[in-house]
């Protein structure tokens, strides 16, 4: 049974959380790892398919999915973000674009789907190599069109343009929407807010993950104080230990 977000009127701040060369160097690192650790969970697939996903709202995972395919963008790769949280779509407001009547949500509900057509959906970031569709207008039934096949045309197009698909999704705890398309996923992360989010909620997210097939391969842990985060360092696997130690080091030389 899907429970009411306790933290549904928390409202979420995004200037400046895209990664950019005044962002702190462990926050800058820590993509860099989860990056890495994504490499070597594709698959050998052409085009990965990565989603993100939470237990609840406000666990970052929009923030997350974004810099993710940013960081993958920045090493020249082709990559398509995809905002799938038609329900609550803030891609468009991190990249300070228009979230038109033109989005997914359109294009899932088109009775007609032609590859040509994909092209007037997409629009450019501003950050080269890194293209967006966002969600659009906020459609009745965003279950049914994430499991229409509508979707499995678009993610086959998209393929062939590019190196890296990334798509945000509902918090599953929320909503049945993020578990509807699992087959189509190559993996699944999971977003866990330090402090926020508690095991009971990461457990039921999980369940209700594993009910829908997902491969769910990590956590990633956000909003960590660099001062105490040690005490994390067993949390999940994506190297916030070494984001630290290097961080605490430049840290040490700025204080000398």
């Amino acid at each position: 049974m899907l429970k009411k977000n306790k933290r549904s009127n928390q409202k979420q701040n995004y200037d400046n959380k895209l990664l950019n060369k005044n962002t702190p160097f462990a926050i800058t690192e820590a993509f860099k790892t989860l990056r890495t650790n994504l490499y070597y969970t594709s698959n050998n697939e052409a085009c990965p398919v990565f989603a993100i996903t939470s237990a609840y709202a406000h666990a970052g995972k929009s923030i997350i999915i974004s810099n993710t395919a940013l960081s993958y963008a920045q090493l020249d790769k082709k990559v398509l973000l995809i905002d799938a949280d038609m329900r609550c779509p803030v891609i468009n407001k991190m990249f300070e674009l228009k979230n038109s009547d033109h989005g997914l949500s359109e294009l899932l509900a088109s009775p007609k789907f032609e590859p040509n057509d994909l092209e007037s959906f997409i629009i450019n970031s501003g950050i080269y190599g890194l293209d967006i569709i966002t969600s659009g207008r906020i459609p009745p039934n965003p279950s049914e069109l994430l499991s229409s096949k509508r979707i499995n045309e678009l993610l086959d197009f998209a393929k062939q343009n590019y190196d890296y698909i990334f798509i945000d999704l509902p918090p599953i705890c929320e909503v049945a929407d993020a578990g509807v398309i699992a087959s189509l996923v190559t993996g699944y992360l999971f977003a866990v807010r330090a402090g926020t989010t508690d095991t009971q909620e990461v457990a039921d997210g999980l369940e209700a993950l594993r009910q829908t097939g997902a491969n769910v391969i990590g956590f990633v842990l956000n909003d960590v104080n660099l001062k105490s985060s040690k005490k994390y360092y067993k949390y999940g696997k994506y190297g916030y230990n070494r984001s630290y130690a290097a961080a605490k080091e430049e840290q040490d030389k700025e204080s000398k």
